[in-house]
């Protein structure tokens, strides 16, 4: 009996330890082999279509893979100009208007604050005549430290945006050799993918092997699914802005919901950033009813997509919703935004080895059952 436990007990230690290790082999080649992840990830997506081309069409191989990236990179690259071209009108629209609205909010805040502080001003001079030249003297000082803080703040910012800026601008270098070297890999892994396959095979057991297909028949689905959903969310929430945007007369209407959509797939940034900036904009300009109208938009958005995430999610993922609620609450606490973006992975992935049996296998090892 103790003979037993003592086996179980190593079988655990070796199991978690196996676990451990595939967990910092992943992480470590997320950080140094990132272009070849994507590289992977691409071919993979790319093999149905270079399939197409070359066995249907009769386009030699080499050619039907330039076919298949320079379509989808085109596709990719015509979203950017797209995105880039709407962003450039948009900030002359503000070039245009804010300069204007910006000088009526300087004369209207310089007012107001010149009416509050003016009573002030003069209960601070009558209190001044009273007080001795050190005591001036002393609340000058301080009034210049203040002044002086104040500077250096101000100073302290802009610094951070230039340097902000030259980081963005030294990224850009690094950010195209990325791209290249994906796109390369991409190209040379397409390429050979029926000989990586083939050595692949010979590499890992045949059992193995067909666990493995299974596997990547499973989290496939389950991506789908995921990308359905999300893809559902997206529509809904576009769908609810491009009306209410109608609804209140808002300007531009199409370019600001064909950016919200964009932005709407970007994990914890969303439409939050095109609305909140307006918001406080329009509030700031005196535009309140816009501002009240543009906030319940929001609102609305905001509660339908909180609402109805959980429960999409959870039909395409296969698991309760409570499930789901609880690793999104769990993968915050435990890494904050970005734990909500790993949170649905490792849960897809837990549910891909309980369906392809892996877990029950592994139990089985642990306790010593054949």
């Amino acid at each position: 009996m103790d003979n037993q436990i003592l086996k179980m007990i190593h079988r655990s230690i070796l199991v978690i330890l196996s676990t451990i290790s595939l967990l910092l082999f992943t992480y470590f080649s997320w950080i140094y082999l990132q272009p070849f992840i994507f590289a992977i990830l691409l071919s993979i997506f790319f093999q149905p279509f270079i399939q197409l081309f070359n066995t249907h069409l009769r386009i030699p191989r080499g050619m039907s893979i330039l076919l298949v990236l320079f379509i989808f990179g085109g596709l990719a690259g015509g979203l950017v100009a797209l995105l880039v071209a709407e962003i450039i009108r948009g900030i002359q629209y503000l070039a245009a208007g804010v300069p204007g609205h910006l000088s009526l909010l300087t004369n209207y805040l310089t007012q107001k604050v010149m009416n509050f502080l003016s009573p002030l001003l003069s209960k601070g001079q009558a209190f001044t005549d009273k007080l001795s030249v050190n005591q001036q003297q002393t609340l000058e000082e301080y009034l210049k430290v203040a002044q002086d803080k104040f500077s250096e703040t101000s100073l302290s910012l802009l610094n951070s945006a230039l340097e902000a800026t030259g980081i963005f601008l030294a990224e850009l270098p690094s950010s195209f050799a990325f791209v290249f070297i994906t796109l390369l890999a991409t190209f040379f892994i397409c390429k050979d993918w029926d000989i990586i396959v083939k050595f692949l095979k010979k590499v890992f057991p045949e059992t193995l092997s067909a666990r493995m297909y299974i596997f990547q028949d499973e989290f496939i689905q389950t991506i789908k699914g995921l990308i359905r959903a999300q893809c559902m969310l997206v529509m809904i929430s576009t769908s609810i802005i491009a009306t209410g945007l109608l609804i209140i007369g808002a300007p531009h209407p199409l370019t600001i919901t064909f950016l919200a959509a964009l932005v709407d797939f970007i994990p914890y940034v969303g439409t939050g950033i095109i609305f909140i900036p307006w918001i406080i904009y329009q509030f700031l300009t005196g535009e309140f009813m816009m501002t009240i109208g543009l906030s319940i938009l929001y609102m609305v958005v905001i509660l339908t997509r909180q609402t109805m995430e959980p429960k999409l999610l959870a039909d395409h993922f296969g698991v309760p919703p409570i499930i789901l609620l609880i690793s999104l609450f769990l993968g915050f606490q435990l890494f904050g935004g970005l734990g909500m973006l790993i949170s649905p992975i490792a849960l897809m992935t837990v549910q891909t080895l309980v369906k392809t049996g892996v877990t029950k296998e592994i139990w089985s090892y642990i306790i010593g059952k054949p």
